[in-house]
């Protein structure tokens, strides 16, 4: 039992579902007006509330990466492992001391300087990221629905009714 994020209904059963990218818990309601499909209790087989969101990893399918939560020690542990300063390995990448400092102290630094840092600290930065094979939950328009977008109809539905 938990406490849905899109509707704030508590005491209920939640599902993850995806929106917009995000991870969201939400209730049967919520979940199945955005069309998302819903295990059954009774069968263990999904309901289909709209598109399904299973597949199967097809060949052309590629292992996603993104930097690993805690990057920015990766990067200042191993620069001083190899005992350099930061203006030092600035000049080793052609890259500024400060861009360096910022992503030392938390700054997400794009997927080609991290690619340039793991090879010249010698470290991993990106680190692949579980395929869930979900897919954004998006509008008849197509265009994908944001939190605010959910929110503005979630009030519309409960002014209505």
């Amino acid at each position: 039992m938990g406490v849905c994020e899109l509707c704030g209904r508590g005491n209920t059963s939640v599902f993850t579902i995806f929106v917009s990218g995000a991870k969201v818990a939400a209730c049967k309601t919520c979940s199945e007006k955005r069309g998302v499909s819903i295990p059954s209790r009774s069968t263990g087989s999904q309901t289909n509330a709209g598109p399904s969101t299973r597949g199967s990893r097809t060949s052309n399918q590629r292992s996603k990466f993104e930097v690993a939560g805690d990057f920015h020690l990766r990067i200042r542990n191993a620069r001083e492992r190899m005992g350099i300063s930061v203006q030092d390995l600035g000049k080793r990448l052609n890259m500024r001391a400060q861009d360096l400092q910022k992503y030392e102290g938390g700054s997400v630094p794009p997927d080609s300087v991290a690619k340039r840092l793991e090879r010249e600290l010698k470290i991993e930065i990106m680190v692949e990221v579980e395929n869930d094979n979900s897919t954004p939950i998006r509008k008849g328009s197509g265009r994908t629905v944001t939190i605010a977008d959910m929110f503005d109809e979630m009030m519309r539905d409960s002014s209505n009714g």
